[in-house]
């Protein structure tokens, strides 16, 4: 009896291979919704950070071709 019981165990104890794949696939699809989810806001946060940047620098830009032409007419 003894023998019977420890083979129970052993098969307990072990997970087949069809389980152990479906739970790796599981862990992967939920790793790249995650990451979709997570990265969308960061690629619209980029958009609006490069968008304010071309502008800052328009803003520059005009400020010193004002100062440019504010010399040029003074002098």
């Amino acid at each position: 009896m003894r023998i019977n019981e420890s083979e129970n165990l052993k098969r307990r104890q072990t997970m087949k291979f069809k389980t152990k794949f479906v739970i790796l696939c599981a862990a992967v699809l939920i790793s790249f919704v995650g990451f979709s989810l997570i990265a969308a806001p960061i690629v619209d946060i980029l958009v609006v950070g490069k968008e304010a940047g071309y502008e800052q620098i328009s803003n520059f830009l005009a400020k010193s071709d004002g100062a440019q032409n504010q010399e040029s007419s003074i002098g």
